[in-house]
């Protein structure tokens, strides 16, 4: 490995979205989950992924995986955002943007870029047997800095993951109404919050010595996203899906946007 690596400043790793069911109206109604199962399904995707012969698992009838509705304010334009998707039947990217309402086809493995100014959301439904596994770089760490936030109306995000699902999602569909009813007013929410997340994080001097590695490393220059992925794919060895497993600290988080989250830039020396 060279000093300069971009893998370095990065912020990537796994997560496998929450299973939901979705009620009259698309109500969402998050299936029951904790740090336990999170965490030995997603060591099992990971394992599945990594083709080191994980089983089966056992999946609800009609469920559906489901990220939180999450957005991104920007720090001069940056970071972007890569997204791929895995053990899906089909799956979709459901955009909030400045033109509106947006819905992405998300293709097995295929790479979707995100830019900051939108919130999105994965919605997919899982192949037999498996979970949906979403795999996501990041190309710095100001995320981690406040340059992140589930989707509200009110700024405020309930502790329970099941409570924060069915209010982040009710959000998210009714600005997605607004999109063609009330366009003055879709833009007025979008901005509101987007410039709440900027204001917290003017003047911050770790974001700007943050973003300054990034640049050093050459993160925002990666003139091919493939060979990032295939590094990080590398890191799922039998030994690293233990202890996700294990659920040990700095390597799994739950919840997270995703539902069980593994972030594997603390591999990287």
């Amino acid at each position: 490995m060279t000093d300069r690596d971009p893998l370095r400043v990065r912020l990537f790793g796994y997560g496998v979205p929450y299973r939901v069911k979705f009620g009259s109206e698309g109500a969402v109604q998050p299936l029951e989950t904790g740090p336990e199962k999170e965490a030995e399904d997603l060591a099992r995707e990971l394992a599945a992924l990594a083709g080191l012969g994980a089983q089966e698992g056992t999946v609800e009838e009609g469920a559906w995986a489901l990220s939180m509705p999450f957005g991104r304010c920007g720090v001069d334009g940056l970071p972007k955002e890569y997204l791929k998707v895995f053990h899906q039947e089909e799956g979709f990217l459901d955009l909030l943007g400045a033109e509106g309402y947006e819905v992405v086809l998300l293709k097995e493995g295929e790479k979707v870029e995100l830019t900051p100014g939108v919130v999105a959301r994965v919605r997919a439904r899982p192949r037999p047997g498996r979970r949906v596994v979403a795999a996501f770089q990041t190309e710095d760490h100001t995320p981690l800095l406040g340059n992140a936030a589930p989707f509200t109306l009110d700024g405020a995000v309930p502790d329970d993951y099941a409570e924060r699902l069915v209010k982040c999602h009710a959000a998210f569909d009714r600005v997605k109404g607004m999109g063609v009813s009330d366009p003055q007013g879709y833009r007025e929410i979008l901005d509101d919050f987007f410039q709440n997340m900027a204001a917290a994080l003017e003047g911050d001097e770790e974001v700007e010595r943050t973003q300054k590695e990034a640049r050093a490393q050459g993160t925002y220059d990666v003139p091919d996203q493939e060979v990032m992925f295939a590094r990080q794919q590398g890191l799922l060895t039998a030994e690293v899906i233990a202890r996700i497993r294990s659920r040990e600290e700095g390597l799994f988080r739950f919840p997270g946007m995703f539902g069980g989250i593994t972030t594997l830039f603390n591999l990287i020396a």
